[in-house]
This record gives structure tokens, sequence and C-alpha cells, in this order.
């Protein structure tokens, strides 16, 4: 018997009920109680939303009726992944608010007695934090800081110290972080890997591209970490650290040839391993990056972006208008731009498009559009504005684009860009307030495919508007700019 079997159980008993007295009183089939109780079939979602409302379920009680329904539909490890993946892209939204930079002070370190010793033992947890916190805010005082580390991300403390750093310097340290992922093909297994992602987002938003993850396939065995003495490192430019599986015991080296052979080591690593994300800083660069993605990856199956996709619309001639043309290499931007949205245009199955009711709201208001930012194209007129919409609307409403938008009481989505390549690999796409462009990409399997699923998931779920109030949210902002027009005039 599922839990979700159990909790239905347990209500209708604490109602005082047997299942013939509720089907008669509900007017629900006694059948499809008796097998949904018993675990032999699950019903339709609308079946327990109705049978919950008639258990008169609490708003928290039939909350957690529904989650333990889903989960028997789609298994628990299906289930965790997605919600890690929704945590993900709403942690997104935080990276560039006050509220999620850590402020961080630094301060003068002396080392003295043991800290210089050839080679030195730490034992206990606050001892072996304070002596890697004093060794890695010495190494970020250095003129070009390096940090090579393999160390598992369930160690809080070291990876929460490193994104301080990181941010500290707007990411300029060199970090190169190695890491084993799940080695098993099956995404239902992949959250391991997903929990390794979960860490990293926040470096691969915030200002730089100074950190690197680089990654091998192995089964994942904790207890094998155990039974080794000290399986983790910290590497700068003049000290070693060793770790316990437990980071209750370290070894600090100051011995340079000791230092030097866990070096050789560390870089031979990297040559056999795959690096996660792929980051690009310019325009150029990133537009590039795009095109042989198609090429490599195959076509997008879904964006999620702060406004529809309008790339099927645009035209050259409004490319070229568009381009600001002040802008440092403009020629070549240029016949990018037209490769990549002509590429766009002859797409016969086009992605399912998702975007924010505020993202539309702002392309309303202001004419600006993200795949186009304010510092790299001038601003869509009105005329243009709506032209853009009615041209979505028609399409939506005609069956050929799938466009959702996005219910933001139940999903806070970033001003950034996802793109998913089916399960072949997924971009992140993101500009910050001075035109600085972050872009990552990344093709590990297991975590493609479970983006794949996630995304696949959501036009069922209520984190989406169905298409005919997204039509409606469209129209709203089509007259929005009609009114705008016509004031002016």
């Amino acid at each position: 018997m599922s839990k979700f079997s159990e909790k239905l159980k347990r209500h209708i008993e604490d109602n005082g009920l047997v299942i013939y007295q509720l089907a008669k009183r509900s007017g629900l089939d006694r059948t499809t109680i008796q097998r949904a109780i018993t675990g032999e079939r699950l019903p339709s979602i609308s079946f327990v939303e109705c049978l919950s409302d008639y258990l008169r379920l609490s708003p928290v009680e039939k909350k957690e009726l529904l989650e333990l329904y889903t989960i028997s539909k789609i298994g628990e490890k299906v289930y965790t992944g997605r919600k890690y993946i929704k945590a993900m892209i709403e942690r997104i939204v935080t990276i560039h608010s006050d509220g999620d930079q850590p402020s961080y002070i630094h301060k003068s370190i002396s080392f003295s007695g043991k800290m210089n010793a050839d080679t030195a033992l730490y034992e206990g947890q606050y001892i072996v934090n304070n002596m890697i916190r004093d060794v890695l805010e010495d190494e970020i005082t250095h003129p070009s800081p390096a940090i090579d580390l393999s160390v598992p991300f369930h160690h809080v403390f070291i990876s929460d110290l490193l994104y301080q750093l990181y941010l500290s310097l707007n990411g300029k340290v060199n970090i190169r972080n190695l890491v084993r992922f799940n080695k098993l093909d099956a995404f239902q297994d992949s959250n391991y890997n997903l929990e390794i992602l979960s860490h990293v987002i926040p470096f691969a938003f915030s200002a730089g591209n100074g950190y690197q993850l680089y990654y091998y396939y192995d089964n994942y065995d904790s207890s094998r970490d155990i039974a080794l003495f000290m399986p983790y490192y910290i590497i700068t430019s003049k000290r070693l650290i060793v770790l316990s599986s437990d980071f209750n015991t370290a070894i600090l080296y100051n011995n340079e040839s000791i230092i030097n052979t866990y070096k050789q080591y560390f870089d031979k690593a990297i040559t056999q391993s795959a690096q996660l994300i792929e980051q690009h800083i310019t325009c150029g660069d990133l537009l590039q990056s795009y095109i042989e993605t198609y090429q490599d990856s195959g076509l997008i199956s879904h964006v999620m972006e702060p406004q529809p996709c309008f790339a099927w619309y645009y035209t050259d001639d409004m490319i070229r208008k568009h381009l600001k043309p002040e802008l440092d290499n403009r020629t070549m931007l240029l016949e990018l731009l037209y490769s990549l949205y002509g590429k766009y245009r002859h797409i016969e199955e086009r992605p399912v498009s998702l975007f924010s009711v505020e993202g539309l709201n702002t392309f309303t208001e202001t004419g600006i559009i993200a795949d186009l930012p304010i510092q790299y194209a001038i601003p869509f007129t009105p005329e243009e504005r709506i032209m853009l919409m009615e041209a979505l609307k028609r399409d939506i409403k005609s069956g050929i684009y799938q466009v959702y938008a996005v219910n933001s009481t139940q999903f806070k989505i970033p001003f950034s860009t996802i793109q998913v390549y089916k399960t072949n690999g997924i971009s992140f796409f993101t500009t910050d307030n001075n035109g600085l462009i972050n872009s990552a990409y990344m093709t590990e399997k297991s975590i493609s495919e479970a983006f794949y699923d996630f995304f696949k998931s959501l036009p069922e779920s209520s984190m989406l508007y169905d298409q005919e109030e997204t039509v409606n949210i469209i129209d709203r902002c089509i007259a929005k700019c009609e009114s705008k027009m016509e004031a002016v005039s």
C-alpha cells in the first residue's frame, strides 16, 4: 500500500465513515474509492480533489494528500527531481538580489607556528573549518588567486565559503572543482547529480567566469569514502589541505614537493574529466555557441524566458534596425544574428515557449526584450510591439505554437533564458545590469533528461496558465499598448 493510500484511508477513518457511507453521501464511485485505499488503482486527480473537499480536509492536509498522489503516480525519485529543478530555477531569481549576496569582510591573515610547519595535523570540525577559512582567505589576497579542490558539495561550510569568496572578488578567482557524478543512467536515479547542480547554479549566474566544475562518473557509495583515510583535498598556490571523509581531521602541508605532486595529479584528473558548464561572456561568443549548439544538440524542445519567444517574427530588416550602430564588431554580430534567426524561421516544429506575465508587461511598457538586451538593441516601437504580439496570438490560436504564461503564484521564473534541447543539453543565459553576458551550457545526460522531464510535465501542472488564459493575457497587453498610443496621439 502506498503512502497516498494509507493517508487517504486515515482521513476516511478520521471522519468516522466506511466506504459504502462515503460513496453514498458524496456521490462518488464506491469501487474507485475502494481501489484507491487498497492501492489497487489510482483515481484521477479530479476525483481526489472532490474526495478531499467532501472530507473537509484543511488546505495543508489537501496539499499533502495531492503531493502523495503525485508521488504514487510518477514515482518518488521523479517527483523529488522535479522539486529540485523547480527550486534551482527559482533560486536564479534571487542570485542578483541584495538578499542573496552574502556579505564578506576580508581580514588580514598572519601565519605562524603550526600553520607554517612543514606538516600539521588538525582535529575537530571547528578547528578544521577555521584552518580552511584562514588558508583560503590568505589565498585570495594573492595577485592571481587559484584554488583547486576535490571535495563533495555536501560539505556545506566549504561550498558556502567558496561562494562568499567568489562573490567578494566578483568572480576574479580561479576555482577548479572536481566532483564525482552518479554513473547510473536512468534519470530517476540522478537526484545526487541534481543536488550537485543546485550548488553550482549560484556560481554560474554570478559575476565572472572563474569557477569551473569538472566531473567524472562513478557509482556513488558514501561507504567507500568512509573506508578511505583522507579522500578529499584542497590545493592553493602555496598550501595543501587533505581531509578525512567526515571532515573532522585535516593535514596541512607547506611542503612544496608534496603540493606539486598533488597539483600534477589534479591536472591529470582534469584532463580525464568533463567540464559541466561552458560559459560565454561576449555577445559574439554567445551567438556562435547558439549556432553550434543547434548543430550538436538538435532542436530546442522548450524555452523559458521573461517574454514569449518572438524569434520567428524577426526579419533581417528588423534586426538591422534594432542592433545599435555604435557596437564593436557590429557587422559580425549582424551576420551571426541573421544566421541564428534564419535557422529559427525554418524550424517546422517550434519549441514550447514559457514566459512570465511580468516580463511581457515589461516588454509592453518599454519595448525591451530579453533576447535583444538594451545594451545591444534599440527598444521596439509600440507599433512593432503590437505587431509581434498579434503574430504570436495568431499562431497560438491556429495551434502551430504552444505558448504558456507562467503562474507566478505557483512558480517564480528568473529574468533569464533557459533552453532545453530534449535530452541532449540545457543552456542558461542572463545579462546583468552592466550588460555583461553570463551564459552556461551543459550536456550531462542524467541532468538533461531530468530537465526535459520537468519541462514536459509543466503544461499539465498548476504552474502554467492554459493557452486560453495565455491569449487573454496577451490581449490585455495589446490593449495597453494601443491605449498608450492613443494617449500620445
